[in-house]
């Protein structure tokens, strides 16, 4: 009943938003992406030009404002770890002196690279990945019109399109060698596929954990140890990772903490992930298309495809119990295995393809473009500029001296996960990578959450004047954000209280170019309070305070 109520609930306001017209366009939607995705592809690829001169790079993180700003999370890790490696305290993360030993899962080389050259890197990965699938021509076995028409319809899907230009981060150079794997096993060769997985590790650490899991079902769908073999060199140089963990100790800590993270467990956890466990409409889509492709397969081959069968497995292991990866590499996973499951069989059927298309082409709107309502046509995209707005950040957060203390006030989201930051979490990014760079201390973010996600756990909440000045004097803060509406004055509550406004940024004012979120655009106010600062010097002896 509550699943037929959702979708009267979204029918109702699609009709409401797009008429019958926009229904009938979205009943035809697998024809019409067909034509228009291979347009929007060449338009977004010739404005990658700008990247052609090879200078610059770093200005460009990703395709949209959401998802460059979105890589600033990134960035302020990459520049941690840059600075005092895997065995050293990040000053400007968490709640300070934060153990890098946790960044075990992020593998060094595609970290940089994201960091120094993100569109690049993104192009470099997703466009390696499709060009991997030609070692098939080497099978002699198979048609070369089949194998043109299924990279054909993988590289015109709404899959590859968003993973390229909306959706993936540094983990693009990892899928880059899963078709190499994935040609490797269907062919039995080991040593080409070990290499392949070894490469592998260090650009992603996600996929070779999802690659461990279809090696592990492959050996016992084949009753053969080879499959499974070929994991141990990437997994033995991911356990180098571990290795500060060994010399520092905390890792059963560390592994309790992103046990809560991730979903795992919810005992003594303060937030949860509402929303993660729920079977919603977008789901019971993607469980549709997906499972369509496996009986088609079934009906025309006579053979379950075992290894796209695993990886839905996965897909729903991952939202419904333990959030161990993105949806955008539960997205590459199927995408993956699908084109090459497709090539290995070489029907040359037009069922299959028809039924290929419809599960590596699903609607625009429910794969995911962030702030794009895009139904039935992707939206084109281009390599976007982080520059100006980092340069204007900058400039407001100038006031704060190096080794200084920055806290922002959010409402307390009471427990819910997806109320954190107020819906600003995007925006979050900007000030945070600022501060690392200019070493001194934003907070809260997404590491400090974590750091206090038990129950007993003080927290960072409040936007009242009481508790903002309660929080500041408990974490020993010089300074505070405070958020309004844009086009509002500060209320003067905040000069009342004794706090001086530094400076002022203004969200709005880069509205037609940025708008990395969904609600109304906030300004905010850099504010100093001397009698809390004061009072700060003395609760740290209290044991609040964690410079």
């Amino acid at each position: 009943m509550e699943i037929q109520k959702q979708l009267r609930v979204r029918f109702n306001r699609f009709i409401d938003r797009c008429g019958w017209k926009g229904l009938v366009a979205l009943i035809f939607y697998p024809v019409t992406t067909l034509v228009t995705t291979p347009v929007r592809l060449v338009q977004t690829l010739w404005n990658c030009r700008v990247l052609a001169d090879g200078k610059n790079w770093g200005n460009y993180p990703h395709f949209s404002p959401h998802s460059a700003v979105n890589s600033l999370f990134y960035w302020t890790r990459a520049l941690n770890l840059y600075r005092y490696g895997r065995s050293g305290k990040g000053p400007n993360l968490g709640l300070g002196d934060y153990s890098l030993t946790r960044c075990f899962h992020y593998s060094l080389l595609s970290f940089y690279a994201y960091w120094k050259a993100g569109a690049v890197t993104l192009l470099l990965g997703m466009f390696g990945w499709w060009a991997g699938h030609f070692l098939w021509l080497d099978q002699s076995g198979i048609n070369f019109w089949w194998i043109f028409s299924v990279l054909t319809l993988a590289l015109f899907s709404t899959t590859f399109y968003s993973n390229a230009f909306a959706l993936q981060n540094y983990n693009a150079l990892g899928w880059l060698f899963v078709p190499v794997t994935l040609y490797a096993w269907y062919n039995k060769l080991w040593i080409l596929a070990s290499l392949s997985l070894l490469c592998a590790s260090f650009c992603s650490i996600t996929v070779v954990f999802l690659m461990c899991w279809l090696a592990l079902c492959l050996s016992l769908n084949s009753w053969s140890l080879f499959p499974i073999l070929t994991v141990i060199p990437s997994c033995t140089k991911l356990l180098t990772h571990l290795y500060p963990f060994l010399m520092n100790g905390g890792i059963l800590g560390t592994i309790g903490s992103i046990a809560k993270a991730v979903g795992l467990t919810k005992k003594n956890s303060k937030y949860i992930r509402s929303g993660m466990m729920r079977l919603g409409i977008g789901r019971i889509y993607f469980l549709l298309i997906y499972s369509q492709f496996v009986f088609v397969s079934l009906l025309v081959n006579r053979t379950i495809p075992m290894l796209l069968v695993v990886s839905i497995v996965i897909w729903i292991i991952n939202f419904r119990f333990a959030r161990f990866a993105d949806d955008q590499s539960m997205y590459m996973l199927v995408l993956s295995v699908a084109t090459a499951t497709t090539i290995q069989s070489n029907t040359y059927n037009i069922y299959v393809l028809l039924s290929f298309w419809m599960l590596v082409s699903p609607i625009p709107k429910l794969i995911g473009f962030p702030n794009h309502n895009c139904f039935t046509v992707v939206p084109k995209f281009k390599p976007f500029d982080i520059s100006p707005i980092l340069n204007e950040m900058t400039k407001f957060l100038s006031p704060v001296q190096e080794g200084q203390r920055v806290h922002m006030a959010f409402d307390d989201p009471h427990g819910r996960y997806e109320l954190i930051f107020d819906g600003y979490r995007i925006l979050l990014e900007t000030p945070l990578y600022i501060a690392a760079r200019k070493n001194f201390h934003f907070m809260p973010d997404w590491w400090g959450v974590w750091e206090l996600n038990s129950e007993s756990d003080r927290d960072f909440w409040g936007r009242e004047v009481d508790d903002v000045k309660n929080q500041m004097n408990a974490w020993c803060a010089d300074f505070v954000v405070v958020y309004q509406e844009s086009g509002t004055e500060l209320d003067d509550k905040w000069k009342l209280a004794g706090f001086k406004q530094a400076s002022r940024f203004s969200w709005k004012e880069f509205e037609g170019y940025a708008r990395p979120y969904s609600g109304p655009a906030p300004d905010w106010w850099l504010l100093g309070y001397e009698k809390g600062r004061n009072e700060a010097r003395t609760e740290a002896g209290l044991g609040f305070g964690l410079r």
